[in-house]
């Protein structure tokens, strides 16, 4: 095959995908005489079996791609336990018809209509995109379609690229720059080292020394310094806050971000703003300081300690991202569409009481004021998307159709168990799957400042906004909001009972001049809580514990309403709290992150510097779960307060 002709012959043509059928066989089962509607490729996916092409036969055991044209037939068998095979059926054409060149380019060897069939050696890079194309062409939304065919070009792009370096005997292909394109373009998504050589067929050890090899780094740099450079950009070109810029490079959590902002540049991400701003840099210090190795294209890629990846139960939409102009306009077509009626003749009862009475209740809205303005919401809502409240949900046993929650996380169980669809999205909101779960009001936690996620979020349904972080006032709302107000007022004043009999019982056991300190230690550094700080103030402010006299020193040099410092390893023998609570990871890690986070915790606990804190050799060190520690809600923090009880052994 003459690959230059053949990718002339891709560039050249316009391509229109007509279908993805994902299909198996049983032992025993066999296809017989299918003719191509299309030119199509045949993806085999698993199992072993025999696949005739216009008969010429192909035996195949695992990933196997054929490729045949229009009209060919098509005969399969299998010969396991089962052959699962996808159909991805497309049609081309000259973009520009009539130079002859190409003319007899397409009539000598088209690519499209030419059968052949081969066994890549890296194919999970393959079946990625495969993925990616398969899901967004189910959601059969015009846009998810044309999503779908620009994966279609990605998924050619990589088979041809594999297949002609199998052909020329190039087995030895550039692993690093395949795996620096890969991270350069693909920055939000979830992707761990491990992930990534897996998909390149190779080990993780092995990219590594290659990388170190060839660019003097290792996977894990390369990716710090393409997420900080692009977040550089984005905090001299933009006024984006830490959160959207944070979140917009994969981490959900802005203190994190923070701490690896400042590792890399020397300063804070709100100093470097501001210094940029004074001498109008355009540039990231890594340009001037002659060390960046990243081209400026404005991606990034998750390292091992990403606050994010792929869980195999949940329905993930994190592979489709959308801009905000795509996301209008999904939204405006399916509404005007119909697609958002929430009366239709198949939606099912959400109510035992009367279908008419439920009807006209929901036609009656009501104005309420939240942290975005004032908003005309159904005064009976039946169907709620949730995004970030799903805590205060919960507690007042609200109808809900959509929430933000993942394996692993401390609600995750419950929502499961109540039947609630769970998405996790990493980085923002899926406007998609908040659109399919067709709410009739939608309460989100959002940034004050985050302005463009409500206004989309209002194209869906009527749209409310609360604090998370301070709960309380946030339940009353939601519950007087909603028709809940009563149940709201219980769980604040159930709350209530628990804190005050939490804190008699501390005070009764320990005192009431007990020093703390709350800490997220790394290999590299530490955090160090002060009580402003809304995760973690419950210790200080509600329990009754006083702020460790070093950190209150730190805390006094500081503006008010600081949320902490990070501090070197070095400073940790100078905390002489009585007590020490500790916590690792992210609210939002997998079951690998938070495991490898206990393992980095593990190492921490053998320095020197870590056994000299007074509280290590007493004996008072406390471990917290992130996952309920760093976000609020009537069950994150009952959970907090058993967690104290327990390190006094009050439970």
């Amino acid at each position: 095959m003459n690959w230059n002709e053949h990718l002339l012959l891709w560039n050249e043509a316009t391509v229109k995908l007509l279908d993805i059928r994902y299909q198996s066989l049983v032992q025993g089962d066999e296809l017989r005489g299918y003719k191509l509607p299309s030119n199509a490729f045949l993806w085999v996916t698993y199992g072993r079996g025999r696949v005739m092409l216009d008969g010429v036969g192909y035996a195949v055991d695992g990933f196997h791609l054929l490729h045949g044209g229009k009209g060919m037939s098509l005969d399969m068998s299998s010969s396991g336990d089962r052959l699962e095979y996808a159909l991805i059926m497309y049609k081309a054409l000259l973009a520009v018809p009539g130079n002859r060149y190409l003319d007899r380019l397409l009539k000598r060897s088209s690519p499209f209509h030419i059968q052949y069939g081969f066994t890549p050696h890296t194919p999970l890079s393959l079946h990625s995109k495969f993925e990616i194309m398969e899901q967004s062409w189910r959601k059969l939304t015009l846009l998810d379609k044309l999503y779908a065919k620009g994966v279609f070009y990605q998924f050619v792009y990589e088979l041809v690229g594999q297949m002609a370096g199998q052909e020329l005997g190039e087995i030895r292909v550039d692993l690093v720059s395949r795996a620096t394109r890969y991270i350069e373009t693909s920055y939000s998504e979830a992707i761990t080292v491990e992930g990534l050589a897996e998909q390149l067929g190779c080990s993780s050890s092995y990219l590594s020394r290659l990388f170190k090899k060839q660019l003097g780094t290792t996977p894990n740099e390369y990716l710090i310094r393409v997420r900080v450079e692009h977040a550089s950009r984005l905090l001299t070109e933009t006024k984006a806050s830490l959160q959207q810029i944070s979140l917009s490079i994969g981490y959900l959590d802005v203190y994190y971000f923070s701490r690896m902002f400042k590792k890399q540049t020397g300063v804070s991400p709100l100093r470097f703003r501001s210094w940029a701003a004074e001498v109008s840099v355009q540039k990231s210090p890594f340009n001037r300081s002659g060390q960046a190795i990243v081209p400026r294209k404005g991606h990034g890629y998750n390292d091992n300690d990403s606050h994010y990846e792929k869980e195999g139960d949940l329905t993930m939409y994190k592979d489709l991202k959308l801009s905000v102009g795509a996301v209008m306009l999904l939204c405006m077509t399916l509404l005007f569409s119909g697609c958002g009626a929430s009366t239709g003749a198949n939606e099912p009862s959400v109510t035992a009481g009367s279908p008419a009475t439920v009807t006209q209740e929901q036609q009656q809205t009501k104005k309420v004021k939240h942290m975005m303005g004032e908003s005309e919401v159904p005064i009976n809502p039946q169907r709620i998307a949730v995004n970030g409240l799903e805590d205060i949900m919960l507690a007042i046993d609200a109808p809900m159709v959509h929430a933000q929650s993942m394996k692993g996380q401390y609600l995750y169980d419950t929502l499961q168990a109540k039947k609630v669809p769970s998405v996790y999205t990493p980085g923002g909101l899926n406007y998609e799957s908040i659109l399919d779960s067709k709410p009739d009001l939608i309460i989100a936690n959002l940034l004050p400042s985050d302005t463009e996620s409500y206004e989309q979020l209002s194209k869906i349904a009527p749209t409310i906004v609360y604090d998370r972080s301070d709960w309380q006032t946030s339940i009353a709302a939601i519950g007087k909001a909603i028709g809940l107000e009563d149940k709201a007022q219980s769980v604040i004043q159930d709350y209530e009972e628990k804190l005050g009999k939490a804190k008699e019982a501390i005070v009764a056991k320990i005192g009431a001049d007990r020093t703390l300190a709350f800490i997220r230690p790394t290999k590299q550094d530490v955090q160090l809580f002060f009580p402003a700080f809304s995760y973690t103030s419950i210790a200080y402010e509600d329990l009754g514990l006083i702020l460790e006299p070093m950190l209150a020193g730190l805390k006094n040099k500081e503006e008010e309403g600081t949320w902490g410092v990070e501090a070197s390893l070095e400073k940790l023998p100078e905390l002489t709290a009585d007590y020490l609570f500790v916590t690792v990871g992210g609210s939002f890690d997998s079951e690998d992150e938070a495991q490898a986070a206990l393992q980095e915790l593990n190492v921490v606990e053998e320095l020197n510097v870590w056994k000299s804190i007074p509280a290590v050799q007493q004996g008072n060190v406390y471990k917290m779960s992130s996952r309920h520690w760093m976000l609020n809600g009537p069950t994150a923090d009952s959970m907090k307060i058993d967690d104290v009880l327990a390190a006094f052994d009050l439970q």
